[in-house]
């Protein structure tokens, strides 16, 4: 219910300049960076499962892929709040608040 009104706050007041100059790098970290990130978490968590090191829990890679997807699409509101206040580099700025709304 809230996410609608805040993306479009957040798109009404950005650079569009910017963002569409950075578009390419933006898609590239929302599609292939978020599938890769999940990937690399289930791979990981399914070798803890298989070194027997999570007890008597025993996902599936199935689970774990879903865990990952959850991981995966976490919310950069911290960072973006840390970058804003210490004023980075706009292009840095835009990259990732551009791949939070896409992921959003």
């Amino acid at each position: 219910i809230l996410i609608p009104p805040i993306i479009f706050n957040s798109g009404y007041h950005i650079n569009k300049r910017l963002f569409f100059r950075h578009i390419k790098p933006i898609l590239l970290y929302s599609t292939a960076g978020t599938f890769i990130n999940i990937i690399v978490m289930a791979v990981l968590l399914n070798a803890l499962v298989k070194a027997d090191l999570t007890g008597e829990f025993k996902p599936h890679f199935s689970e774990l892929l879903v865990f990952g997807s959850l991981i995966a699409s976490t919310d950069p509101v911290a960072i973006l709040a840390v970058f804003q206040k210490k004023r980075v580099d706009p292009q840095l700025f835009y990259l990732v608040f551009g791949e939070s709304v896409l992921n959003d």
